[in-house]
């Protein structure tokens, strides 16, 4: 099991990259260096491209499931944290798409399928983080 230190320092490793994230936005937001974008744009970029949405559901999840783990299958956890992400993020992409269908948009269809081209990224930054939140583990606990 998991010592409550340890536990600690995967909450905040799980929980830091949503909260830069959005710290970013809001900061471009209000120098205002962000541009002016309608409803539709602002719901796309922030809420689907970059994810926050699905990673505020993804750490919910996780964070859960933290709990009654020993060290080493919570460290397997955190390697397999990018490939866990992807369904959360295909999810809202998916869900957004059919929504927008439904409404009689066409542009739903693209929607639903789009997500695929932003994979190698979502995977190349988890995968660094993931990384980086295993060798400060060693690093402070070991």
């Amino acid at each position: 099991m998991l010592s409550a230190g340890q536990r600690w320092f995967f909450r905040v490793a799980l929980w830091l990259p949503l909260v830069l994230l959005l710290g970013a936005m809001l900061g471009e937001w209000l120098d205002g260096s962000a541009q002016r974008l309608d409803t539709r744009q602002v719901v796309m970029i922030c809420v689907f491209a970059f994810g926050p949405l699905a990673y505020l559901v993804f750490a919910v999840w996780a964070t859960r499931s933290l709990n009654g783990r020993t060290e080493k299958q919570v460290l397997r956890s955190v390697w397999l944290a990018p490939l866990l992400f992807i369904p959360f993020y295909a999810g809202a992409w998916v869900l957004y798409g059919v929504v927008t269908l439904l409404t009689g948009d066409l542009v739903g269809f693209g929607m639903m399928v789009m997500w695929v081209v932003l994979l190698p990224y979502l995977l190349i930054a988890g995968y660094f983080i993931s990384g980086l939140t295993v060798a400060l583990y060693w690093t402070f606990y070991r």
